[in-house]
């Protein structure tokens, strides 16, 4: 077991010892509660609940895999989402069906989403989030399929592209391909119960991805991530990171757009400056980071988020909703 999964298992069972000040199984009903809804035992998802108990918040830890996890979610007053699309490449596809019926729920039980329930569907489909920006004229890559494996034919697609899974994240089961040869083979090992988008390759114009974190629907951070040897540019493959403050006005305000129109509250983009206009190749409404990109980076995104989400809890108190 990695560093990374030692530190989440100790705070998770630290969470059922009742070591920390959040609850795993709820505060007395009547008590305003912020619900973290999660699928794995992720250093910031607990990272985020230890954050909001900090500030004097009444939390429920939501485990997304159990059965009665949708009465647990919709019982809060305020509920925050930490089901990654990549929950289904750990087998919790549970949690997604689950927050689908939460989503569904939220409206009629008083039960209010950070982010609104519409953002969910982004987060569980690229192909969704990608459609939804281009109607609005955001620029996206062209899709060349999305389908599963057998259904892609490799002589139909342009080259190079990427090809990824439509629901899923941290660039597993992700290519870049030159060829219809090397689409052949990334197809014949690829999950046959998989659907894959395979979109056009994107030539970053200054030779880095751009990241963004969105906090409270504004770009908070902005950064420069190295594209690995493979073409790809992720924390995962060793990409390396450096603060963006010069970031383009266009490619901030894109950003916000794009945040407004998939009601990310929280969120994340990746962007590729090509030479003729910032192009968004990925929209997570779970944004992530390790102990180790906390470290990196230098600023807490969960202590950001906490935030953000105290000061919501406050206006509907306020508001009286």
């Amino acid at each position: 077991m990695v560093g990374s999964e030692k530190r989440a298992a100790a705070r998770a069972e630290a969470a059922c010892s009742g070591e920390v000040a959040y609850q795993a199984d709820g505060p007395a009903p009547g008590t305003p509660v912020v619900g973290v809804a999660y699928e794995s035992s992720e250093w910031s998802d607990f990272k985020l609940a230890q954050e909001l108990a900090a500030r004097g918040l009444a939390v429920r830890m939501i485990d997304m895999e159990r059965p009665d996890a949708v009465e647990a979610a919709l019982a809060c007053r305020l509920l925050v989402s930490r089901v990654f699309a990549s929950a289904l490449a750990r087998g919790h596809a549970a949690s997604h069906a689950h927050m689908a019926a939460v989503v569904e729920k939220a409206p009629g039980r008083g039960a209010v989403l950070i982010n609104p329930g519409r953002a969910h569907a982004f987060e569980v489909s690229k192909r969704a989030a990608m459609a939804e920006l281009a109607r609005a004229g955001i620029a996206v890559p062209r899709v060349y399929a999305c389908a599963r494996p057998e259904e892609i034919d490799p002589d139909a697609l342009g080259y190079p592209c990427v090809a990824k899974p439509d629901c899923g994240g941290r660039s597993a089961r992700t290519a870049v391909l030159r060829d219809a040869r090397e689409a052949r083979a990334f197809f014949a090992d690829a999950p046959a119960d998989t659907v894959f988008i395979v979109e056009a390759f994107e030539q970053a114009r200054a030779g880095f991805l751009t990241r963004i974190e969105i906090v409270a629907g504004r770009c908070a951070h902005l950064h420069r991530r190295s594209i690995a040897a493979n073409g790809l540019s992720s924390y995962h493959f060793g990409s390396t990171y450096e603060p963006y403050d010069d970031c383009p006005a266009r490619v901030r305000a894109d950003a916000e757009r794009a945040a407004a129109l998939l009601g990310f509250e929280v969120g994340s983009f990746d962007v590729i400056e090509t030479a003729e206009a910032p192009v968004f190749i990925d929209a997570n409404s779970v944004s992530n980071v390790s102990e180790d990109c906390e470290e990196l980076l230098g600023y807490d995104l969960m202590a950001e988020y906490a935030d953000y989400v105290a000061a919501r809890l406050g206006e509907l108190e306020g508001a009286g909703r």
